[in-house]
């Protein structure tokens, strides 16, 4: 039986959640890697209904959910990283029926919390591991002249390592997910709206499709 949906833009895996789960309670991980199109994707997901955190940055990431912004007792404690990060979540939960957060390595810390959130549904944005190591490269060239080496090959098989993790868990983890193209989604931002509201089964107005699609331009991310 199959149990994937191909679309222009994304590919859904329809997972196999339980039946006895309450139908309108949704959790919304968008995840892939650094300077891979996660932003885009949540200020999408934002305008199609989604809260996706309170006061946030440019880049869209939740501090409690951002390992980079994380203490650095958490950081070298993973037990303690877990437990406030499953505190973040009741909080959360209890707040909101359906609701999200972004960060683009969330597979760092996604198998040990998994089975703490409400109805994970995964978003993972892929993205030409070439296009994701332009700007790091751009950045990490002027450790040449610390005499530090500076490796294009090294940063794009990092950046398919990580992806390789990000499909690990959805394998691993058989909740629904969607696997978005950041390309194609540029080219085609309509159908790429459409596709993902229908992943999130969630009923968004025309108005807010449209804006939605206005998220899509590059360089012109626009907060509603």
């Amino acid at each position: 039986m199959k149990n994937f949906e191909l679309f222009s833009t994304s590919i859904g895996i329809l997972g196999s959640e339980q039946t006895d789960e309450v139908s309108d309670q949704k959790t919304f991980i968008v995840y892939g890697v650094p300077r891979g199109g996660t932003t885009m994707v949540a200020r999408v997901v934002e305008q199609l209904g989604v809260p996706m955190g309170k006061n946030l940055p440019l880049n869209y990431e939740d501090q409690d959910f951002n390992f980079d912004k994380m203490s650095d007792q958490l950081k070298a404690d993973p037990a303690l990283m877990h437990q406030a990060l499953r505190r973040a979540i009741r909080k959360r939960d209890q707040e909101y029926q359906v609701w999200g957060w972004k960060y683009p390595r969330a597979h760092r810390y996604l198998p040990a919390i998994l089975e703490n959130i409400r109805r994970p549904h995964l978003i993972c944005v892929m993205r030409d591991p070439v296009a994701s190591a332009f700007r790091p490269l751009r950045r990490k060239s002027n450790d040449l002249s610390a005499g530090r080496e500076v490796s294009a090959l090294r940063l794009m098989k990092q950046h398919l390592n990580w992806q390789e993790q990000n499909l690990d868990l959805i394998h691993q983890f058989g909740c629904p997910a969607l696997m978005c193209s950041y390309e194609k989604s540029i080219l085609q931002p309509d159908d790429f709206v459409r596709e993902l509201s229908g992943f999130m089964g969630l009923c968004s107005d025309e108005v807010n499709v449209q804006r939605a699609i206005e998220q899509i331009k590059p360089g012109s991310y626009i907060q509603a």
